[in-house]
């Protein structure tokens, strides 16, 4: 009874501070431990935050030492005005390949073919698919080159073994695969629009007309319905085109520097890309011409599948057309690579080959024997 009696007196006069059962009851309080330091738990995951991004921005620090990301809009603009230009100067030559591969026996050769397409249609008949084949290899063009100089060095930063940059020959080729695949994904519609325009000029109007025709009769499968042959056409293709190209240049600028030429990229550097680019140029054409004849004739008859098309031309007859294609091919690939070195020296960028130049004639200058005194 005394205790209640006190209590009560000390909440009526506001002593709330004296422990129950004489005060107001009090909430315990946290000790002095779990209010300053984290749990085990949470201290573990904090080192562990920590440690990850320290190592992120180490890798991230080492990457920006190694990788220009200027360069690379440059390149992929490089690319896709290389590859959208040439391509659109060469369609006569693409389209009597073209015609020769779905009508056989039709031109003697390229001479003949392009006389009888313009004495029968005129320029446009010549020029025929020029739209989708400018849009198509601009895209293509950006996609392919762009990608492939950052695949390229992104692997040798990432690779301890790529000295000075220098990838082994399958990591080479995984890089151009790669990059060939993003632009031929999106140069597929634009190459089967052109394809049926050049093999059968009165299917309907227009690379628009074209377009809504296909899909119209055969839906998204006409448009990229030839993913697979025109994947074993193209991604041999820029394999053999930048393999061809960078072990020739590399060759070149070695042995000049070995002989002692002093900046041999501006002294031979337009004769050096002509030299390479042929080639890689006719080496490209040759690893894909069975692609590309299955393409055309695919294209030619809707449902036609690559092995209908394989036993109907037997091995010989997938190289149908393939001198008019050599011809059409090497022109251009010389061409690009003209165009995509110029705008790389004028950027400040080092061509396919340089860089070997010069470290061979560093290692010729450190052989070479000190003058006696």
């Amino acid at each position: 009874m005394l205790a209640l009696v006190l209590a009560t007196t000390n909440v009526a006069n506001g002593n709330l501070a004296v422990p129950f059962p004489f005060g107001s009851p009090q909430a315990p309080q946290p000790s002095n431990m779990l209010r300053t330091e984290p749990l085990p738990l949470l201290r573990r995951r904090n080192a562990a935050i920590e440690r990850f991004e320290v190592a992120a921005a180490a890798a991230a620090a080492k990457i920006a030492s190694t990788l220009d990301y200027e360069k690379y809009p440059k390149l992929f603009a490089a690319g896709g005005l290389c590859a959208s230009i040439t391509h659109l100067v060469t369609v006569p030559l693409d389209v009597v390949k073209t015609r020769m591969q779905v009508k056989p026996g039709s031109f003697d050769g390229i001479n003949d073919g392009i006389a009888k397409i313009y004495k029968a249609e005129g320029i446009k008949g010549c020029m025929m698919g020029a739209t989708p084949t400018f849009l198509g290899f601009m895209m293509q063009g950006a996609l392919k080159y762009g990608f492939y100089e950052f695949f390229k060095d992104s692997l040798a930063q990432n690779n301890p073994k790529a000295e000075g940059g220098k990838l082994p020959v399958p990591q080479v080729m995984l890089a151009a695969s790669a990059a060939e695949i993003l632009g031929t994904t999106c140069l597929l519609p634009f190459e089967s629009i052109r394809i049926r325009m050049v093999s059968d000029p009165t299917f309907a109007k227009g690379m628009v007309g074209y377009a809504s025709k296909i899909y119209e009769q055969q839906g998204m499968k006409g448009l990229w319905g030839g993913a697979v042959p025109i994947m074993c056409k193209q991604i041999p293709f820029t394999i053999t085109q930048f393999l061809m190209y960078e072990f020739a240049s590399k060759a070149v600028y070695r042995q000049l520097a070995s002989a002692g030429v002093q900046d041999a990229s501006a002294k031979f550097g337009t004769a050096i890309t002509l030299g390479c680019g042929l080639i890689s140029g006719i080496s490209a054409a040759l690893v894909s011409q069975p692609g590309d004849t299955v393409l055309s004739v695919m294209n030619k008859k809707a449902g036609t599948s690559v092995t209908q098309v394989l036993k109907k031309l037997g091995p010989g007859g997938l190289y149908l057309g393939a001198g008019a294609r050599c011809v059409h091919v090497t022109s251009y690939i010389v061409a690009q690579f003209l165009i995509y070195d110029s705008i790389k020296r004028l950027c400040g960028i080092p061509v396919a080959g340089e860089k070997a130049g010069s470290k061979a004639g560093a290692k010729a200058a450190k052989a070479k024997p000190a003058p006696a005194a």
